[in-house]
This record gives structure tokens, sequence and C-alpha cells, in this order.
């Protein structure tokens, strides 16, 4: 038996962030890659805005670093293989992927130039 929990209850991502060493740098190479500006900058972070949904770079503190950790959010995109193409020309690594996984979907985790995981996925029709 399921027991609803209002206060518990998840929405749709809001925000993922992407904490780098080098915030400038990374600023504009997601400016770059995501083919739009910052909507937001202040402190330690700066955010874009993605269809609705916030990327934000946030500079490293004694809380987090760069890197994969065990989360791994996935982004929609169109086609898979064209960005990572695109992104591993300018400097992102594959990590795991691409690859079709069971459901058709098309995956890739890729590691940016400043050591975070960023997951891309394509829905098959």
């Amino acid at each position: 038996m399921t027991t609803s929990h209002p206060a518990s209850t998840l929405g749709p991502i809001g925000n993922v962030f992407y904490f780098v060493d080098e915030l400038d740098e990374a600023v504009a190479w997601y400016s770059d890659r995501l083919g739009r500006l910052p909507v937001l900058r202040g402190g330690a972070l700066v955010a874009f805005d993605v269809d609705g949904v916030r990327l934000t770079l946030h500079a490293s503190d004694g809380y987090n670093s760069p890197g994969p950790a065990g989360v791994s959010a996935y982004w929609t995109v169109a086609d898979v293989d064209a960005l990572v193409a695109d992104w591993t020309a300018h400097g992102a690594v594959a990590h795991r992927g691409p690859k079709t996984v069971f459901s058709g979907e098309r995956l890739c985790q890729l590691l940016d130039p400043f050591g975070n995981l960023f997951g891309v996925r394509q829905v098959t029709a």
C-alpha cells in the first residue's frame, strides 16, 4: 500500500547545479555550447535558462567540487550523437556511451572540460 505524502511529492527538475573551479571559463564554454547567455549572475553562481529548467554553474567551495559523484541528470536533446560530436570537439569527453538502452532511448554521459558529468538523452518516437 502506498501512502500519499504531499510535502515530499516531487515535481519536475527545476535546477541542475554544476560545480566548477574556473567560473568565468565555464560560463564562456557553456554559453557557446548552449547557444545562449546566462539569465542570472551573482557571487559564486551563474544561471542559464534551458527551456524552463535552470542550469546553474557554481564556483567550487568547501561543500561541493567538480566531478561525477553518483547523480546523473539527463537533458533531453534532439540528436545525442550530434551533440556528443560538437561537445567532444570542444573539450568534453564521452564518459559512458553514446548508446541505445533497452527503453529505446539514446543516452550519453559526458565529462565537461571542468570535470562534471553531463547526461543527455534522445527519446525515440
